[in-house]
């Protein structure tokens, strides 16, 4: 025997539902709801891929710009990256950077 689920909503009445109607339109808003993750899912991964691009373009910049002698702080700021990035970019391509201070003691 089904059972039968009536209400009156703000919107107005609404028939009686079986369970198994609730089941498939349960199903169904999690179907929708796993697109939506499917979705969101890709947008992150693509926005992560131009990250990644754009960082290895901004990188290059920045390395370039210090090989030419532009004044470190200034293309730091321009780059709009913190130190500790900045100074393993130029690292990494082999430019020569201060030793770090030692720690206070």
């Amino acid at each position: 025997m089904r059972k039968h689920c009536a209400y009156l909503s703000p919107l107005g009445y609404h028939p009686p539902v079986t369970h198994d109607d609730q089941y498939v339109l349960k199903e169904e808003r999690q179907a929708a709801a796993m697109r939506k993750v499917a979705e969101l899912g890709e947008l992150r991964a693509e926005l992560r891929r131009q990250t990644k691009a754009a960082q290895d373009a901004l990188s290059a910049a920045v390395i370039e710009a210090v090989r030419l002698d532009a004044p470190r702080r200034r293309t730091q700021d321009l780059a709009q990256v913190g130190a500790p990035t900045f100074y393993k970019w130029l690292e990494g391509a082999g430019i020569e950077t201060r030793p770090k201070k030692r720690p206070a003691r």
